[in-house]
């Protein structure tokens, strides 16, 4: 007579299913986000509020030259970009271009109101602390710049620097090509 150890039919039960839910959670989800932000793709939408409790749909903007800038208020190099940002929006506003800054670390009005008042910013400013969209759009520091055509595509994602002249033609492209 052999006498082999087996578990009880509970814990097989137990085991197998957890196996089974594992292998469907691996097939079902994948590795890939189907909205994270690339280029040639339309963006990731979302819907943030700004310092006056507005909320803002990039989905709103469709047909418009987009600039969004993610950015935050301890950032020191982005304050040379709001420049880049106030000649573009002068520039090219008549002509369609909108900006958007999205403050990362801003989850209510208070470090927006900051932000605007101490570089006089022109244009919205949306509370961007919102875990979905900074994983849409990778944003594990800023800035970050991203330049959306007419046609609702992404043209160009700029992580981290950008030189004043790839942004002007970054601009340039959005407004003049589509």
């Amino acid at each position: 007579m052999s006498f082999a150890w087996r578990p009880p039919d509970v814990l097989r039960i137990v085991f197998r299913s957890t196996i089974l839910f594992l292998l469907f959670a691996t097939l079902s989800w994948g590795t890939g986000r189907a909205t994270e932000a690339k280029v040639g793709q339309a963006p990731p939408p979302f819907a943030l509020t700004d310092e006056g409790g507005e909320t803002h749909r990039l989905q709103d903007l469709t047909g418009r030259p987009v600039v969004l800038y993610f950015t935050h208020n301890m950032c020191h190099y982005c304050t040379q970009i709001i420049g880049y940002l106030k000649r573009a929006h002068g520039a090219y506003e008549a002509r369609g271009l909108t900006i958007v800054t999205i403050n990362v670390m801003a989850g209510d009005v208070r470090l927006i109101r900051r932000y605007k008042e101490q570089f006089s910013l022109p244009f919205p400013m949306l509370a961007g602390k919102d875990p979905q969209l900074l994983r849409d759009y990778e944003v594990n520091y800023v800035p970050i710049v991203v330049f959306i055509g007419r046609d609702g595509r992404i043209r160009r994602i700029y992580h981290h620097f950008i030189l004043e002249q790839d942004f002007e033609a970054s601009v340039k492209e959005i407004v003049e090509g589509g």
